[in-house]
C-alpha cells in the first residue's frame, strides 16, 4: 500500500502498470492511499515507481467542467447576458 498526495488519474495508472488492477481510498483528498488488486503481480516497489513517474491526465469530467467554464466565458466575452445563456443551456 502506497500513501500519496500527488494528483493520481486511477484509471490512468492502471493501464501504465498492465490492467491488473488497483484498489484505493480517497477519503482524505490530502492523503490517497493506493494498493495493488489482490492476486495482482505488481509489487508495492513497482506501484511507488508508476507513481512517481505517473502524469495524471484530467478525467474527461474534469474537462467537460472546462470546456463548460471556457464556454461561459466566451459567450459573456461576446455580451451574452446570463438570461441569454441560462436559456441556451436549457
Amino acid at each position: 500500500m502506497i500513501t500519496t498526495n500527488k494528483k493520481i488519474n486511477i484509471s490512468q495508472l492502471d493501464k501504465e502498470l498492465g490492467g491488473y488492477g488497483l484498489a484505493f481510498n480517497d477519503n482524505n483528498p490530502n492523503k490517497l492511499l493506493i494498493m495493488v488488486a489482490e492476486g495482482s503481480p505488481i509489487t508495492d516497489e513497482e506501484l511507488q515507481e508508476a507513481i512517481e513517474k505517473h502524469i495524471a491526465q484530467p478525467s474527461v469530467i474534469e474537462i467537460k467542467a472546462f470546456n463548460r467554464e471556457q464556454g461561459l466565458a466566451k459567450l459573456k466575452e461576446l455580451g451574452f447576458t446570463d438570461e441569454q445563456i441560462a436559456a441556451l443551456l436549457n
